[in-house]
């Protein structure tokens, strides 16, 4: 961890993941302003594949309870960038051109809605978090669908439409409805562990490939 009497906050080996997706999360939007859904898209997967694995690294740490607390917070304050506030942005590059006024409108609706089950989900999980914390429990299911699943569910779904050559506009305000009820479902949800989590790799990975190397 750096100390500097002038600085706040951690920044050793075990957050930095945590930073470098919400650094992905506004590069993507940076890239979703500038109509480039494949670079978007691909600050999207990396900001997932950071999230997945940093409390992995984190774990290598021994940590101070305050430590482990603000890994919590900046872990959600990050995701609210990359999950909540990205997802909106690439949606809107299939929406903004030939729409009516209308569809602008509902579509603004609903991002409204997903940013706001994403920061309830956030919250919600920081307060079930810090309990576990307290306890010194681990917890072996989510509550919710983890937001941190936009990273594998979009990709995909922009893949399978891309590949089909179909229109993604009305599917991806259909999936984002479907997504933000998701986030706050009171539904347990597993948490991927170990293989788990390397077959939900394997599961993206050609849309990875495809949206690297082939899509356009």
């Amino acid at each position: 961890m750096v100390k500097n009497r002038f600085l706040i906050g951690y920044y050793g080996y075990w957050v930095i993941l945590t930073y470098l997706n919400a650094v992905a999360g506004l590069a993507g939007i940076y890239f979703s302003l500038g109509g480039n859904v494949r670079y978007a898209l691909m600050c999207l997967m990396a900001a997932g594949l950071c999230d997945g694995f940093d409390g992995r690294v984190a774990s290598l740490k021994k940590r101070t309870d305050r430590e482990k607390s603000y890994g919590i917070q900046i872990d959600a304050f990050a995701d609210i960038i990359s999950f909540g506030l990205l997802p909106v942005f690439i949606g809107y590059t299939f929406v903004k051109d030939n729409s009516t006024p209308s569809l602008l409108i509902f579509y603004l609706i609903i991002s409204a809605v997903f940013v706001l089950t994403a920061l309830i989900r956030l919250a919600y999980f920081n307060v079930i978090e810090t309990e576990f914390l307290l306890k010194s429990e681990k917890r072996i299911f989510f509550t919710g669908l983890p937001v941190t699943s936009v990273s594998m569910i979009i990709p995909v779904i922009y893949s399978l439409y891309s590949f089909l050559n179909l229109s993604l506009s009305a599917a991806y305000l259909i999936m984002l409805m479907f997504i933000s009820i998701s986030f706050i479902a009171n539904v347990r949800v597993p948490k991927p562990r170990g293989r788990s989590l390397i077959f939900l790799c394997l599961a993206v990975l050609p849309a990875a490939i495809y949206i690297i190397f082939i899509g356009s």
